[in-house]
């Protein structure tokens, strides 16, 4: 929408402020101004701005001034003028009188006499051009003019349409406060001309004076509209003003308020650059309401801002979180941090939360998916250890489960119906069993348990199909598993099949001969077990030919066999800027001599300068001759200065002579 920089200076004073300034801050509050354009014939310019639905109250010059007065807070120019509505006739249609009252709804009926036609004024034309209004007849063109200096304008009736009644309806001041017969004989009194006569129609709701909290606040400048309408049809069209009918009614309207906690304003706005820890001040929060003119009043106690919205921002002001976008805006958000202030303190996180957190990480990078299953369920093998739950919502769940696998192995059953080919998961959760000593007492213990179903877990060569996971594979995991989390746990071969405690309602899902024990090394002590799935624990028919591994671990006896690595296992020294020299060298050395002991001698005994040596290759003639040669690979280094030809000679003697003194060893 275009807006004239002239005509918004009728209101406010704005000539001191650049336009910069002023297109800077209009679009930090919410206005964007999309283009400005300058007209030399008028030396005017035209402010292109891009209006939002919800700011849809501006629209003429007037509105625009009336914001620019509350983001610059700077007093508009141009004071209201109170209605005096004493001389007026009150009506109300049910005939009672509202002694209640907080607004007057107020119509002033003026006849014109007969009117000329006249060119319009070229500086109206151009106003007009402005907001892209088409011109058409003279007083047709002052009435648009006024609504975009105003935002408000007066309605056009000719008497022809009173006398046929015509166009009455979209009048409803004019209809409902105003005796039909009695202006139709007013006027007839007074018109000479009936077909030319025009009637102008102004009508307002203000406030009433007790009432009102600030009157310019409220007051919707009726009277300035009327005075600068008659001012301008004087002018421009010289026609006689004839006389005026006023008519008034007493209504109730309801002030709309919102409260808004300090604390919300806090929250969202955050805290403001250059003070720490400080937010707004109450008193600049209260001095930014009045600019807004939302007549703030805050209750110390509750620490709440009541604030009451004007009729103009009714639409626009609907909640808590728009009070405090408009102290923002007027604030200006440049003003607030822009970075969510970090608070470094931790909470305190035991041993055990941060290794089963190692734990869970572990076999996520080793392939697998974490799964969560419910801890009431129907075990497969039933015995003294379960443990029913009284009043079960279904059948399928009357128990506590005894283990972790007869849960995971139905989500495997689940995802084969699904034709899923490689099922890889594992759950950590509970298990429930009765005390063998006191059957009255329950046992909780916390279980980790897993399975690997893949059948393309790796191929031989490249040109062959992949082939399924095996007993060995699976073993490697485990293996890899335990040593990702700094277990001291082994994996130890089943000697016999005793029971134990730790497995004992796990051992019947897997095959007899293709499981193993996991072991803590400390006290040799069962926690754990790993194996192939039982054919018959979901039937042959559905895993012919496929292979499916699980295993179960007791958590708590795992965590005690993982530790954590507080420090670092490596050690720094100092490093050589200057080029290295490689000598390879063979020597021949008895079949007894180890060759980590030649190293540690040559390193030891010959020259500093030798910086490392190393076995590279090694060479047996036969096994009848007990003689091996061995290649070593010698580098030379010096930590100031680069070596010379001279220096690598006396080294490479000094060498030749001690792997002489080692091949007679």
């Amino acid at each position: 929408m275009k807006f004239s920089w002239k005509l918004i200076n009728q209101f406010i004073d704005l000539n001191e402020m650049t336009l910069d300034h002023f297109k800077n801050h209009l679009t930090l509050s919410g206005l964007e101004v999309d283009n400005i354009d300058n007209i030399e014939n008028d030396k005017d310019k035209v402010i292109d701005l891009s209006i939002t639905t919800n700011r849809d109250e501006i629209y003429s010059a007037f509105s625009l001034a009336r914001e620019a007065s509350t983001i610059f807070n700077i007093p508009i120019k141009i004071l209201p003028i109170r209605l005096n509505y004493y001389n007026s006739v009150e009506y109300d249609l049910k005939k009672l009188v509202n002694h209640k009252y907080t607004h007057i709804e107020y119509t002033r009926i003026i006849h014109l006499g007969a009117i000329d036609n006249k060119k319009t004024p070229k500086w109206l034309s151009s106003e007009l051009k402005i907001y892209q209004i088409k011109e058409t007849s003279i007083l047709n063109n002052i009435q648009e003019y006024i609504k975009m200096k105003w935002g408000k304008t007066f309605y056009i009736l000719t008497l022809q349409e009173i006398k046929e009644r015509k166009n009455l309806k979209q009048h409803h001041y004019f209809s409902q406060l105003c005796d039909l017969q009695e202006i139709t004989k007013l006027l007839n009194n007074t018109a000479d001309q009936l077909s030319n006569s025009k009637l102008l129609i102004f009508t307002t709701t203000q406030a009433r004076k007790d009432y009102v909290y600030l009157t310019h606040e409220t007051n919707e400048f009726c009277e300035n509209i009327y005075n600068d309408s008659i001012k301008l049809i004087n002018t421009i069209i010289h026609v006689r003003i004839g006389k005026y009918i006023e008519r008034h009614r007493k209504i109730v309207v309801k002030d709309k308020s919102i409260k808004v906690k300090r604390d919300s304003i806090h929250k969202c706005l955050g805290q403001v650059i250059g003070k720490t820890y400080k937010f707004i001040d109450t008193n600049k929060t209260i001095e930014i309401l009045k600019q807004l003119k939302l007549r703030p009043e805050y209750n110390k106690e509750e620490k709440v801002f009541k604030v009451y919205i004007p009729d103009y921002r009714k639409n626009d002001l609907t909640r808590e979180i728009d009070l405090i976008e408009e102290i923002g805006r007027i604030y200006q958000f440049n003003y607030f941090f822009n970075q969510i202030k970090k608070d470094k303190l931790k909470g305190y996180q035991s041993k055990n939360s941060i290794k089963i957190k190692k734990i869970r990480s572990a076999l996520r990078n080793l392939g697998l998916h974490e799964v969560v299953n419910c801890g009431i369920t129907n075990n497969l093998k039933r015995n003294n250890e379960s443990i029913k739950i009284y009043n079960s919502i279904t059948n399928e769940r009357k128990e506590l489960r005894l283990n972790i696998l007869e849960s995971i192995i139905n989500n495997y059953q689940h995802n084969r119906k699904h034709s899923a080919n490689n099922i890889e998961i594992f759950e950590v959760g509970k298990v429930f069993k009765r005390d063998n000593k006191n059957k009255k007492e329950y046992i909780e213990q916390r279980h980790i348990g897993g399975l690997i179903y893949n059948i393309q877990y790796n191929r031989n060569n490249w040109q062959e199909k992949p082939n399924s996971i095996n007993f060995f594979h699976f073993k490697n995991v485990m293996e890899t598993f335990l040593i990702k989390i700094n277990s001291t746990a082994t994996l130890k071969k089943i000697v016999n099949n005793k029971d134990i405690r730790a497995i004992d309602n796990v051992k019947y899902l897997l095959k007899k001969n293709t499981k193993m024990h996991i072991c803590n090394q400390n006290n040799q002590t069962v926690i754990g077990i790993i194996g192939e799935l039982n054919d018959r624990v979901i039937g042959k028919s559905q895993i012919k030919h496929e292979r499916v591994y699980i295993f179960e671990i007791n958590l708590d006896d795992l965590l005690e066999t993982a530790y954590l690595k507080n420090h670092l296992n490596y050690s720094t020294k100092k490093y050589s800027y200057y080029p290295s020299v490689i000598r390879d060298v063979s020597v021949t050395l008895a079949k007894h001599v180890d060759i980590e002991q030649i190293k540690q001698i040559i390193l030891q005994e010959t020259n500093e300068l030798i910086e490392s040596v190393e076995v590279f290759n090694e060479y047996k003639k036969n096994d009848k001759i007990p003689i091996r040669v061995v290649s070593l690979r010698v580098k030379y280094r010096s930590f100031s200065k680069t070596l010379s030809s001279t220096d690598i000679k006396k080294i490479d003697l000094s060498l030749e002579h001690k792997l002489k003194i080692i091949e007679q060893v």
